[in-house]
């Protein structure tokens, strides 16, 4: 095993406890706020040996529809919480990324079914991860399975390419840069290689309900790919 991708793991370790703690926050408080969620991250992360030099991410409702947005005001129940979590291991020098998307209490089924079309596109992406795969196919594919279940990307955003659905690139490169090569996006050229550290994070955005997005990390091996977050995927919580 490298050094690297020992590196990534324990720090992707740090996140994954920041990650339960504010699941757990968000589980017990009677009105929790991103802005304390903020607060329980880098608390967690500084006893770990992280930083946040990019910050993260904890926005709910239609706040969410925004992919940068960081999140601000009272959570409330029903509505989607987009949780990002993107530090630096002050020792190594290596990030780590992953996302979940969470609900308090019981979701409108028009959520439900976009959490449950994410999860499918991002396990539809994992299958086709090996070396010698061309990025922007990964990208292409999930994109099309998106529009296949009736969910459209169309609109000109201010930040992205598109201001509502599928907006951004299916994933990137994590290393001492937390977007590095390479990227699966539209019209990448990047081809996989054995080593690549990555990320896969597909994601449906809509003004009118919110964001769900699900981000995990994963290395390309010589015959495929191995999982390295090991954070469970829940919705409702």
């Amino acid at each position: 095993m490298s050094k690297k991708l020992i590196a990534i793991q324990k720090t992707q370790r740090a996140v994954e406890m920041a990650m339960q703690a504010v699941i757990d926050y968000l589980k017990t408080h009677p009105t929790p706020t991103s802005e304390r969620a903020h607060e329980i991250i880098d608390e967690v992360l500084t006893e770990h040996g992280c930083e946040s030099p990019e910050r993260h991410i904890v926005t709910s409702g239609i706040q969410s529809h925004e992919p940068h947005e960081e999140g601000t005001g009272l959570i409330e129940q029903g509505v989607p919480i987009v949780i990002d979590i993107y530090p630096r291991s002050t020792e190594s020098g290596y990030f780590a990324d992953m996302t979940r998307t969470v609900c308090i209490g019981t979701s409108p089924f028009e959520l439900q079914r976009m959490y449950g079309t994410v999860l499918e596109a991002q396990n539809m992406a994992i299958s086709m991860l090996a070396p010698g795969v061309r990025c922007s196919d990964v990208h292409n594919v999930v994109a099309e399975f998106f529009i296949n279940q009736g969910y459209e990307t169309n609109g000109k955003g201010s930040e992205f390419t598109y201001a509502e659905g599928f907006v951004h690139a299916l994933g990137h490169g994590v290393s001492t840069k937390i977007h590095d090569k390479p990227t699966l996006s539209p019209k990448s050229e990047d081809i996989l290689q054995e080593g690549d550290v990555i990320t896969i994070e597909p994601g449906l955005y809509y003004k009118h309900i919110g964001g769900i997005r699900i981000e995990d990390m994963f290395v390309i091996t010589e015959t495929g790919v191995e999982r390295i977050t090991q954070f469970p995927h829940l919705f409702q919580i």
